[in-house]
């Protein structure tokens, strides 16, 4: 009834569970302390439930079509946030024995400094280079590739306008976009994206999951108030440079992976090929086919530790340069962020891929 691969998923999923228990129950034992409440084993695992069921409950109210609702399941979800990025350096108060010894004067400060770096690790990206030479490139370019913006109501044009600030300063040929661009289709948000128009640039992307919910008519609204050029299954051509992309499977209809990629006509061996997908495939399941390097993200990066070192148990491929054989994959870990911009031992990035003719 259930397939292997199927009950390998819903026994990670059990195990992420937990973690999160365990990670939550933690901190409100910790955070209790704070407050003077002394929380035994029972009543600080109970405590953690309550508070994983307020972090899954906020989740559902930022995916809500309703303005009011999304703003609460967003500042809830600010609050959980802060108080993860917070929790280890109240351990390591513990730790070197300064927990009641230590003045307000220095562990306020610290507290500051700690969700301010969380933030900032959410909201400022990095620029990860991608070197790549071959002898079929005629010419050399130079790509922006952005992934998982996620635009919500408290993310909005200054968090856009910012994005666009760094590709100009990177002084690309053109820029691939990997959806999801906003956290839900509606068409308030469209005008966030407006400052893409400021680029001279070609800038392509194609839909994902979340530019699938609710309100599908905000896509279209916002490709006709942007230059943004949307592509779905299907080749451009940039002489030497071919790009392939594909749908996400919410929008495939039930049609395999070979069937989606033989209407993209992809056939030109001739040519550099990036082949863009939305969660990454093993290169060995596209051994068959004329691609160079594929682009993909989906994961996060798990967004924060510790799920940044267990998200590659759910897909093929987690974070960062892969290689089989002469093929190469790149998996993005978000420009965005799910649920608040603030991260824990993972980057906020823009990939600068450069492309040289040898």
């Amino acid at each position: 009834m259930f397939s292997s691969n199927m009950i390998v998923r819903i026994l990670l999923l059990i195990l992420i569970t937990i973690i999160m228990l365990s990670i939550f129950s933690l901190i409100m034992w910790r955070f209790g302390a704070i407050l003077w409440f002394n929380l035994n084993l029972k009543k600080s695992i109970f405590a953690g439930f309550i508070l994983l069921l307020i972090f899954i409950f906020a989740m559902f109210l930022i995916s809500s079509s309703f303005k009011y609702v999304e703003i609460i399941g967003s500042i809830i979800l600010y609050i959980i946030y802060a108080i993860r990025v917070i929790s280890p350096l109240i351990f390591i108060i513990d730790i070197v024995w300064l927990w009641y010894k230590a003045p307000l004067v220095f562990i306020i400060p610290s507290i500051i400094i700690r969700l301010g770096f969380g933030i900032y690790s959410g909201t400022q990206p990095q620029i990860t280079p991608l070197n790549i030479s071959d002898s079929r490139l005629s010419q050399d370019y130079k790509v922006a590739f952005i992934s998982d913006m996620h635009v919500n109501i408290l993310q909005y044009s200054w968090y856009v306008q910012s994005i666009v600030r760094h590709i100009q300063d990177l002084k690309v040929d053109f820029v691939i976009i990997a959806w999801d661009l906003m956290n839900v289709a509606k068409i308030d948000y469209v005008d966030a994206f407006l400052p893409f128009n400021q680029l001279d640039i070609p800038v392509f992307a194609t839909l994902w999951n979340h530019d699938n919910m609710w309100n599908k008519s905000a896509i279209d609204i916002l490709f006709q108030k942007t230059q943004i050029i949307p592509l779905r299954n299907q080749t451009i051509d940039l002489e030497s440079l071919q790009i392939v992309w594909i749908d996400d499977p919410s929008y495939r209809s039930g049609k395999d992976l070979s069937t989606i990629i033989s209407q993209t006509q992809l056939n030109d061996q001739s040519k550099f090929t990036i082949f863009v997908t939305h969660q990454p495939i093993h290169l060995s399941k596209l051994s068959a086919y004329p691609i160079d390097l594929q682009l993909a993200w989906h994961t996060h990066n798990g967004q924060f530790i510790p799920l940044s070192r267990i998200i590659g148990l759910f897909n093929d491929y987690s974070y960062g340069l892969y290689h089989y054989w002469d093929q190469k994959a790149f998996v993005s870990q978000w420009i965005g962020a799910r649920g608040a911009p603030i991260r824990i031992w993972t980057r906020s990035e823009i990939v600068l891929i450069s492309l040289k003719k040898i």
